[in-house]
């Protein structure tokens, strides 16, 4: 079985649309870009997000930290891709989180599973890597 190839180009747009939702503390478009249920895996729990309402919470928190950081912007970096299927993908990415001044004040690492799905991409399973 051969899998058709994702566009890299279509891919980096939608992470850059996500970043600058995130940099926006946009939580209308934030939610918008993920699949339900989605998961989010890290060293010690698992977290299942039924819906979009509890996106909502669970990202809110999330954005009101950064804002109170400083932080308005956050740039994806693709770092790996590994397709495994027609419509999933494995993807590495390293956003760097940008302050007013546009100078780097916090980075970080994450793992998606993505799918291609109503015409753009969404999240399905988030994995938070440690650097």
């Amino acid at each position: 079985m051969t899998s058709t190839p994702y566009d890299r180009d279509d891919l980096l747009a939608f992470l850059v649309g996500y970043g600058v939702a995130l940099g926006a503390g946009d939580l209308d478009a934030l939610t918008d870009g993920l699949a339900y249920p989605s998961v989010i895996i890290e060293a010690d729990r698992s977290v299942v997000v039924p819906d979009a309402e509890a996106a909502r919470s669970s990202l809110g928190g999330m954005l009101a930290s950064r804002r109170e950081e400083g932080l308005v912007a956050a740039v994806p970096e693709i770092k790996a891709v590994e397709q495994v299927g027609d419509a999933l993908l494995w993807v590495d990415v390293r956003w760097s989180f940008k302050d007013e001044n546009a100078s780097e004040a916090a980075a970080d690492r994450a793992r998606y599973l993505v799918r291609r799905g109503r015409d753009t991409f969404e999240l399905c399973v988030v994995v938070p890597v440690e650097e």
